[in-house]
């Protein structure tokens, strides 16, 4: 879910990768500074009262990173799952069966292959701008 940009200060997403039927849609929410399991937990609950309010349910594939599996998450995975979303675990070190290691691939190979920034501005600026190209929806937590 998360991933990070840059050295002119510190960015991280979080991020998803919906699919229905033939649609592919990103939401991702930016994080100024370091990824903590709060902020995990917090996107997470987001999805889930999206997940309450239709009458389908979801299943968030995560990776193993450690606030993926962080206590916070798994004490709330039961009522997650009462408002219809599931959490299910890809195996450790299989970074390919993870189809948002493609978006964050793309996003930081190709739509910004700068490496370097002159300010955490322009770094958010490009950022901000790439995902604008994947109309990637920004998710409110």
């Amino acid at each position: 879910m998360p991933t990070r940009w840059g050295n002119a200060g510190r960015l991280n997403l979080l991020g998803t990768l919906s699919l229905w039927a033939t649609e592919e849609t990103l939401e991702y929410h930016l994080l100024e500074g370091n990824c903590h399991k709060s902020d995990v937990v917090a996107y997470l609950d987001t999805l889930a009262k999206q997940a309450g309010q239709t009458t389908t349910f979801t299943v968030v594939v995560l990776d193993n990173a450690t606030f993926h599996r962080a206590k916070d998450v798994q004490a709330k995975r039961a009522g997650w799952e009462s408002q219809g979303l599931y959490l299910r675990y890809l195996p450790s070190y299989c970074p390919q069966l993870n189809l948002i290691e493609g978006v964050w691939r793309r996003l930081k190979g190709f739509l910004m292959p700068r490496r370097y920034y002159n300010s955490l501005a322009d770094l958010k600026e490009a950022l901000l701008a790439a995902l604008a190209l994947f109309k990637a929806v920004n998710l409110q937590v």
